[in-house]
């Protein structure tokens, strides 16, 4: 079905909620149509939806895996596989993100995705590749291996770069690090996104790292120096400047509720990019399970941590999020969609052709039920999930 009509009384566009439909032609929405004119194309295929929501993608620019998937893994079937799953959770594209392993593996892991962008693959769209250190701060580790990070290096990112095919497209660094202006002036050159993040800045450090070319926090208030009435650190610097954009997990784990809330006050649904941070437990059952060099433990609640108690990464998917932005902090469901899609298509620079249900765009869309369960899933206009099917997208080796 090279060209049909989605049909249903929510979709979600920028500028309204609207009942009508959706013409879908190859990879691109074509037309968008009210109701009343849709007799007119009698002619096309009619998916009804009713009154099921009908969402643009969801785009997660900060990602190591899911449903036993991993994207710190030199294998191509682990990429491959995640591109697969994650159209079942509302995840139309996405970057691969890694950076705490060792150097060489890192190498070997930019190799196999590069390879795999470059190759006919299915599912979810990879957007370019988000590193996220090995350029950390060590008093900022989190649950990264503090051997593998690294002082920034110009020599050592421009390997990383022909390692991976001209693919970064985003780099998280802890900016008060030796070096690290001239790391960020080569990357802002690249015209690659730089995130500060695992970060101990001070707020002047901050402020001088914006300067610089820093335009998004790595996941807000996690891995970064807090807020202190007589030193209001990184995250202070970060929520204050209107040029940065906070990435934030919404699974009310990472960040308090209410610190969202200030978060959102403080810089409006425009600035903010919802991320998952997911690991390989995410969708997975509670058990010990392998990420990045260490054993990862998700508990019966279904969050993950270090043996030590460590907080390490999110076992939630984006679209859990979602609903969390929606039913327990009461926001319309038209901005989350915007923190969801739009912004983070905006700084993956591919606002032009993902991350709103607009008239030329790709037809990445997703099916949501009452309670926020994927009905259907599009991507580029290929039906890549229905709930309806018997399908295993988890990885059943693991």
């Amino acid at each position: 079905m090279s060209k049909y009509i989605i049909r249903g009384n929510k979709i979600f566009t920028p500028d309204s909620i609207m009942s009508g439909g959706i013409i879908v032609n190859e990879k691109t929405i074509e037309k968008i149509i009210q109701e009343d004119d849709i007799n007119k194309y009698r002619e096309l295929p009619v998916i009804e939806l009713k009154d099921s929501m009908i969402i643009p993608g969801l785009i997660d620019i900060h990602i190591h895996g899911s449903g036993g998937w991993s994207t710190s893994v030199a294998n191509k079937n682990h990429i491959e596989g995640l591109c697969k799953y994650l159209p079942s959770v509302g995840v139309t594209s996405y970057q691969p993100t890694l950076g705490g392993e060792e150097t060489d593996e890192i190498g070997k892991i930019l190799e196999t995705i590069g390879a795999v962008i470059e190759d006919d693959y299915e599912g979810a769209r990879i957007l370019g590749i988000h590193m996220e250190g090995p350029f950390l701060n060590p008093k900022k580790k989190g649950a990264f291996i503090v051997e593998n990070l690294k002082e920034p290096s110009i020599e050592l990112m421009e390997s990383f770069i022909e390692k991976s095919k001209n693919n970064i497209s985003h780099v998280t660094i802890a900016p008060e690090l030796k070096h690290s202006h001239n790391l960020i002036k080569l990357l802002v050159e690249k015209n690659i996104l730089v995130s500060g993040g695992h970060t101990n800045a001070t707020i002047e450090e901050t402020k001088e790292a914006i300067d610089q070319g820093i335009s998004l926090s790595n996941h807000t208030c996690n891995a970064q120096s807090s807020i202190h009435h007589r030193e209001p650190g990184a995250l202070g610097g970060y929520l204050l400047d209107d040029r940065v954009y906070c990435e934030l997990i919404c699974d009310l784990f990472h960040v308090h509720p209410d610190m969202i809330k200030i978060i959102i006050k403080m810089k409006s649904t425009d600035k903010i990019c919802m991320i998952s941070d997911a690991i390989i437990g995410s969708g997975l059952k509670p058990g010990k399970y392998e990420f990045s060099e260490r054993v990862i433990i998700i508990d019966d609640e279904g969050w993950s941590r270090l043996s030590d108690g460590t907080i390490a990464g999110s076992t939630k998917n984006l679209l859990f999020g979602f609903k969390n932005m929606v039913t327990n902090l009461g926001l319309p469901i038209e901005e989350v969609v915007k923190m969801s899609s739009y912004i983070p298509a905006k700084l993956a620079r591919i606002e032009d052709k993902k991350g709103s249900i607009e008239e030329g765009k790709d037809a990445d869309i997703v099916i949501l039920d009452k309670d926020f369960n994927v009905l259907m899933t599009f991507v580029e206009g290929k039906l890549c999930f229905a709930s309806t099917k018997e399908e295993v997208f988890l990885n059943e080796d693991i």
